[in-house]
Order: structure tokens, then C-alpha cells, then sequence
């Protein structure tokens, strides 16, 4: 979850106003208000709303997180990071086209399961790295603990590809090469 709220000047703003005027009410009238309780209390609401809401499932400029849901997600080009947290996701890769240099992803998945679509001729390189988890590749092969590296039938070392990024902690992840 993008915690942006956290940083912005208009929750800090309305905190401090709170909190002058609750010195003030204090000193004067001699009302007791409890200004960090009740904002406590706002923003743990706020956050409940967030998740209940799908309020986490939003792209952020290349970054595309899937919490607590399930979904899909397709990338068009270029760098971008994906991750699946609690949730059960689908991410397609198969209109990621490599030109002239190397295209950079990352797909995590953390406490879920994921597929992940890759197209059958694209040249790709896949970093499979699993902790307590599942990461089964197009060749058969499945990292369970440490790391596995899977080159796709047209990948050429120091040619343009796909570099793909593989984590997967207490989930399950598997790839799977697309027509």
C-alpha cells in the first residue's frame, strides 16, 4: 500500500490545528479533548476503508500491486515492477515487445499465487528467486528454496531480451509461455 496520505500537508496541517486548538480549549475553557486518540482512531479507519475498498489495487506509475484481491494485470512496454500480495493474480507479459535494448520487469508475489504470461518466441531471461514458496517454470523445473535461472529457447546472450524477475515468499508462481 502507497502510503502518500502519511506525507501529505494537509493531514499534518489539520493534526496541528487540532491540536493548537485543543491547548487552547484546554488553558481556557478547561475542556480536556483527546486530539491524538480520535486522530488515531480517523486514520486506522481510513486505512480499513482503503483495503476493504480495493483502494490498494491501483497503478503507480510503473507499478502495479494487486492486495487483498484478486485481478489481472497486462503490461504494454517498458520497466515496471508487480506485486501480489494476499491475492491471486494474473500478470500477462505477452505484449512486452524487445527492440533495441533490454526490458527490466520484476513480479513479486508474497502470501499468494500468481501466473505470469510470457510470449513463446519473445527472448527472456527469468531470475527465479523462492523463500518458503513455488516457482514453477515452462521447462519443468521448480524452485522451491534459493534461486533458478530459465532462458527461453530464443534468448542469446548479449542480444536485447526480457529480464525477468522472479520472488516469490510463502506463494506460489507459475510462468507459463504463451502463443
Amino acid at each position: 500500500m502507497k502510503m502518500g496520505i502519511i506525507f501529505s500537508g494537509i493531514l499534518w496541517g489539520s493534526f496541528f490545528i487540532l491540536l493548537g486548538l485543543s491547548v487552547i480549549l484546554k488553558h481556557t475553557l478547561n475542556v480536556d479533548i483527546p486530539v491524538v486518540r480520535i486522530f488515531l482512531g480517523v486514520f486506522f479507519v481510513y486505512l480499513g476503508i482503503q483495503v476493504i475498498a480495493g483502494g490498494n489495487r491501483r497503478p503507480w506509475g510503473k507499478s502495479c500491486d494487486v492486495v487483498f484481491s484478486q485481478a489481472g494485470v497486462k503490461a504494454d512496454a517498458g520497466n515496471g515492477e508487480y506485486n501480489v500480495i494476499f491475492s491471486k493474480g494474473n500478470i500477462d507479459l505477452t505484449r512486452v515487445e524487445v527492440k533495441d535494448k533490454d526490458v527490466f520487469l520484476k513480479a513479486n508475489t508474497i502470501f499468494g499465487s500468481s501466473t505470469v504470461g510470457i510470449k513463446a518466441g519473445l527472448p527472456a531471461l527469468v531470475k527465479a528467486s523462492s523463500a518458503f514458496g513455488n516457482i514453477r517454470l515452462p521447462d519443468g523445473n521448480t524452485a522451491a528454496f534459493g534461486n533458478y535461472l530459465y532462458k527461453t529457447k530464443n534468448y542469446q546472450e548479449g542480444k536485447p531480451h526480457l529480464e525477468l524477475e522472479l520472488n516469490t515468499v510463502f506463494g506460489d508462481t507459475q510462468v507459463i509461455l504463451e502463443d
